[in-house]
């Protein structure tokens, strides 16, 4: 065999050596691709199905705590009816006995004043006995 010959399988099988290395990663690079974009997609579907039972969540939180509102609304509307009346009935009947003891301290005033003006007649107008 020549020299030129052994150059040409050199090179022949140099250029078979990196087809094939070539085609190795080629074949690599799509499988791994074809993976990658498996698992991408799982994970979107996983993400997905997460957020749709989330937001089922706090759709349903949501209207436990409007229904617990609006009984605690119910509740406190009661309560606060309750009360009103019970303050109107004390505040009436507070103003009846003040009314009553303003009626008894004006007759006691009239008496005092009365004694007080009967005191000072006597003490000005008639003189001491002596």
């Amino acid at each position: 065999m020549t020299e030129p010959q052994v150059w040409v399988l050199i090179g022949t099988f140099a250029a078979a050596v990196l087809g094939g290395m070539t085609f190795s990663t080629n074949l690599i690079m799509g499988s791994l691709s074809k993976v990658i974009t498996a698992n991408t997609d799982r994970l979107e579907s996983r993400i997905d199905a997460l957020r749709s039972e989330t937001m089922s969540e706090f759709q349903a939180t949501r209207y436990r705590i409007d229904s617990v509102e609006s009984g605690l609304n119910a509740k406190i509307d009661r309560v606060e009816a309750g009360l009103t009346a019970k303050i109107e009935t004390v505040e009436a009947r507070l103003t009846s006995q003040i009314e009553t003891v303003e009626s008894r301290l004006r007759g006691d005033m009239a008496r005092i004043d009365a004694d007080v003006t009967a005191i000072a007649k006597r003490v000005w107008t008639e003189p001491p006995a002596t």
